[in-house]
């Protein structure tokens, strides 16, 4: 009979110790992260003929910030907030004859759903955090996650002509200087490593798909597909540790 006792005990302790862990997700629910970036654009003005040549061409700096809320243990919902900078220049006969270089500045807003391939229910590496008392807290260290959304960017170009003294093309119908929204599609992957339960730091890459070919302010009679870019980052993550009723908490969790 002790036997039999001594037996359920130890599983109820298992099971009990399992769904502490598969619930450790929802005591940081809350997560803020900073980047910063480059833009890599791919348009009508650059070397269009040349796709990985244009990967380089004309890379600007970005940064950003984006809040999170984990929905479960492996999807995240998150707003990306970037200000974007990208540019370009055509490369000597070879686009029709044309020689322009452009400059832009951008704001991108985006809703984006992360799904962790590699994350708090599916872990290969985990760390611990201890204090005079012994183990105060295990953690998983390695996050692998995809991700695609939906939302805008604002931009606003400059085009020059670098064979009439870098004026702008106010003659070529395909110049538009004005202020442009359009609708953009990201779709990428990244990985973050957690240097304790509360910051990690990260690295990732996506595909910005667009339904506007005026974001590098021109639009070519030879063109065939709306502008994108590529939006490369690094960043540091920030998890805000939530209360029972899943609210943020900001008060020091460790001393």
């Amino acid at each position: 009979m002790k036997k039999h006792l001594w037996i359920l005990i130890i599983a109820l302790l298992v099971l009990s110790s399992f769904d502490s862990y598969g619930q450790r997700w929802r005591l940081r629910r809350y997560e803020a992260d900073v980047y910063l970036g480059a833009v890599s654009f791919h348009g009508d003005i650059g070397l269009a003929d040349k796709p990985l040549m244009n990967n380089l061409n004309g890379i600007r700096p970005t940064i950003g910030f984006k809040p999170g809320f984990k929905l479960s243990q492996d999807f995240t919902i998150t707003l990306d907030l970037a200000y974007m900078m990208y540019g370009g220049k055509d490369e000597e006969g070879s686009t029709h004859s044309r020689l322009y270089s452009f400059n832009t500045h951008a704001f991108q807003h985006v809703a984006r759903l992360e799904y962790y391939l590699i994350g708090d229910s599916r872990t290969f590496i985990s760390g611990a955090v201890y204090n005079r008392r012994g183990m105060v807290n295990n953690y998983n260290k390695l996050f692998v996650y995809f991700f695609g959304g939906a939302g805008g960017v604002m931009s606003k170009s400059k085009v020059k002509d670098l064979r009439n003294n870098g004026e702008e093309p106010l003659a070529n119908p395909g110049y538009d200087n004005n202020l442009h929204y359009t609708a953009v599609f990201p779709l990428g992957g990244g990985v973050r490593w957690a240097l304790d339960p509360r910051w990690s730091i990260g690295a990732e890459i996506g595909y910005q798909f667009t339904l506007s070919d005026y974001l590098d302010g021109y639009s070519s009679a030879w063109s065939k597909y709306n502008d994108s870019y590529y939006l490369t980052s690094v960043k540091a993550i920030f998890s805000i540790r939530s209360d029972r009723e899943g609210r943020p908490v900001f008060k020091k969790l460790y001393r």
